[in-house]
């Protein structure tokens, strides 16, 4: 590269970090949305496409942009991993039903972008809308659809088929007796741990918790006593 052609691609990177720089932090997914689409546009041609190529070449501007001004992009709090978060959700944000991009919040659409299948994206959006879903539920979901465990039974409906929850387990006795054998052992040596300390250097608020945190404990120990009959 000559001294002229670099001169123009430092330029071209002021233009983006003076871009980064003018838009506002007032609310975080239209802020984030706004990164990624001037990354997008700026380095892919705006195509998610050449985004997700695997072609090395495809992303090298970018990533000389990174290196050339990682301080700039540190000092507006963003990182490379987060630009390209930004830019994963703005493809993913732009290929979801309005209703629902318009409802979802950053990190549900973060963890919807994670899915390939721009069809299941867009279903699965509807459904944690139309059903509440929320962030731990999304989660699971998708990645139950990674593992092919989500069907789309009835395109005309928002729900999805989901894999039947496991049937809670019921914990063995033999090994409930032993851990609470063991648990009682732990009480003994806490109690030893805290006869050694300076009552007198507790405050008021401390004080306070462990007397609660002790009337708590001796209403479920005489609950569970009077269980065992």
């Amino acid at each position: 590269m000559t001294p002229t052609q670099t001169l123009i691609v430092q330029g071209e990177y002021q233009e983006v970090v003076q871009g980064l720089q003018a838009l506002t932090h007032q609310h975080e997914k239209t802020y984030r949305l706004q990164v990624g689409e001037l990354i997008l546009k700026r380095f892919f041609g705006g195509s998610a496409a050449q985004f997700s190529s695997p072609d090395p070449t495809k992303a090298s501007k970018f990533d000389e942009f990174l290196t050339v001004h990682a301080s700039d992009v540190a000092e507006l709090d963003l990182s490379p991993h987060t630009l390209r978060r930004c830019v994963r959700v703005k493809i993913c944000h732009d290929s979801l039903p309005p209703a629902s991009r318009e409802r979802l919040k950053w990190s549900a659409m973060l963890a919807i972008s994670a899915l390939s299948d721009v069809n299941l994206r867009a279903r699965l959006a509807m459904a944690a809308v139309s059903e509440g879903w929320p962030l731990g539920k999304v989660r699971e979901v998708v990645a139950q659809a990674q593992d092919g465990r989500v069907w789309d039974t009835d395109p005309e409906s928002p729900g999805l088929q989901l894999p039947a929850p496991k049937p809670e387990s019921l914990p063995q006795p033999g090994r409930l007796v032993a851990r609470t054998e063991k648990w009682s052992e732990e009480v003994v040596a806490w109690q030893a741990e805290f006869a050694r300390i300076d009552a007198t250097k507790l405050s008021r608020a401390q004080v306070e918790r462990v007397r609660l945190a002790v009337v708590t404990l001796r209403g479920q120990l005489d609950a569970l006593e009077g269980k065992l009959g």
